[in-house]
């Protein structure tokens, strides 16, 4: 019940948003820790100056879901999901939506994990408990950046 508050809370967050002049921009968090959706969320409002909505979901298969209806600018994925775990996670999410950004968040620091990730295609490896607010708002950024750039 929590998360569905949760839930509609963001997206309550986000009809009020829509409503100011500046054009948001959609970011996907598939992450099964609701403290770690609360964790980027505040990071998004204190630090993305008002140019992000952050839409979550709790597992891979609620993530695809979302993406095949609805469009983001970005995905933020952990790699340790109830449904998926690792590489293939990425790999999913890549397959699906190949030209979409995806940033990994996650709390696996093993160098293989990042480097077969990396080689993928992923913008960034952060891990949790490395990186701060507004280290996060900057690679958001940058992926987006960098996705523009390459799309033009």
């Amino acid at each position: 019940m929590a998360t569905a508050q949760a839930s509609n809370s963001l997206e309550s967050s986000a009809e009020k948003a829509v409503t100011d002049s500046r054009t948001e921009e959609s970011i996907l968090l598939i992450e099964d820790s609701e403290e770690a959706m609360w964790l980027v969320r505040d990071a998004l409002g204190q630090y993305g100056k008002g140019k992000y909505h952050l839409e979550w979901a709790q597992d891979l298969k609620e993530g695809l879901l979302y993406l095949s209806k609805k469009n983001a600018a970005l995905v933020l994925l952990d790699l340790g999901l109830p449904d998926s775990s690792g590489p293939s996670s990425f790999d999913a999410i890549h397959k699906v939506v190949p030209d979409l950004p995806v940033l990994v968040l996650t709390a696996d620091d093993r160098p293989e994990t990042e480097a077969a990730v990396i080689a993928s295609g992923t913008q960034d490896y952060l891990v949790k408990d490395q990186i701060s607010g507004p280290l996060l708002v900057q690679a958001i950024s940058a992926a987006l950046y960098q996705a523009r750039s390459t799309n033009k």
